[in-house]
């Protein structure tokens, strides 16, 4: 699946050479082309929701009998004619979808930061990739990253990254390790090339913002720094505002919490709603300004879906009313 997103991705780039307009584009058609999978998944959620009365009334009433209210709750399901978990497999199902993302993400991330590194010790001009405010679509849209390649950044990526991009490249010796050890002090030598008078531009922090040290991690403000912290926060945003439009959802889990374990719980929502967030807010900080931008586009995408779908349902509950009141 990775070699197919990453084969869409370059067919957009080839359309417009922009790698952040590129995964726009490319978000846009995957998000169409699971709208089928997530209207289906909505529709189960909205059917829960619908169901939601009735199932308060069987809770109330056999609140001191748990067996019998997953008998009776399970009953209902069945007149109606739902599975709890049918809202919740569309879902599943897209999944392996945004961890492959992730994946092609990260391998044309490596790929460019290692081309960019090689560039600047090579004296050859460092080709950046920007987007807006963004200088370096590959680091993180952040005033603690550079726009140049980070130590962090570089140590990460593979061995074959490293081989297959030199090899690759005009006017550079390609890299050649005769076996990990040999790769890990070339990998170790990275922190003492960058730290060359040459290259000092382009990783100089400003002085009364170096080293801040707060309760868990230490970081510096660069002179010429990526970012702004933009899209980490549009992603903690946008992340909750889609899933603010989907009230739903939350309603859809607690009839399958009361079939499991007898009792609602309402908190298990209110929870989700908050790690989603943070966790955004974590992914978007940590991983390139491309993977970040991918997830605000498709959390918008996913807001403004559900805002269709909503008047979608509400135009088929009226035709449906009218409908049964003329007795067709």
């Amino acid at each position: 699946m990775n070699d197919i997103l990453l084969s869409i991705i370059y067919f957009f780039y080839r359309i417009v050479p922009n790698y952040g307009v590129a995964i726009i584009l490319f978000t846009l058609f995957i998000k169409l082309c699971l709208t089928p999978l997530d209207l289906k998944s909505r529709r189960s959620m909205k059917r829960m929701s619908d169901l939601n009365p009735k199932l308060e009334v069987i809770k109330k009433k056999y609140a001191d009998d748990r067996e019998k209210l997953n008998q009776k709750t399970q009953e209902l399901y069945k007149a109606e004619k739902i599975n709890p978990l049918s809202g919740c497999l569309p879902m599943l199902l897209t999944m392996p979808i945004l961890f492959a993302m992730f994946a092609a993400m990260r391998y044309i991330a490596n790929e460019r930061l290692v081309t960019q590194f090689l560039q600047m010790v090579n004296g050859q001009e460092v080709v950046l990739e920007p987007f807006l405010w963004i200088r370096n679509l590959w680091m993180p849209d952040n005033f603690a990253m550079s726009v140049m390649p980070s130590f962090n950044s570089l140590r990460v990526i593979d061995q074959d990254v490293w081989v297959r991009v030199s090899s690759s490249m005009e006017g550079i010796e390609p890299l050649f390790f005769a076996d990990k050890a040999a790769f890990d002090a070339f990998i170790a030598s990275i922190p003492d090339v960058l730290a060359l008078p040459e290259f000092a531009q382009h990783y100089a922090t400003v002085p009364r913002f170096t080293n801040i040290n707060l309760l868990f991690f230490q970081f510096s403000v660069f002179v010429q720094m990526n970012g702004y912290y933009i899209l980490p926060v549009l992603c903690v945003l946008s992340q909750y505002a889609s899933q603010k439009l989907m009230p739903s959802s939350a309603n859809a889990a607690a009839p399958a919490a009361a079939t499991a374990g007898g009792q609602q719980q309402p908190g298990m929502g209110k929870t989700m709603m908050m790690m989603m967030p943070l966790m955004s807010l974590w992914f978007c900080t940590t991983s390139s300004a491309a993977f970040a931008l991918y997830w605000v586009a498709s959390s918008v995408i996913a807001a403004v879906q559900q805002l269709l779908f909503t008047r979608y349902f509400a135009w088929q509950g009226l035709k449906a009313a009218v409908a049964k009141e003329v007795g067709n």
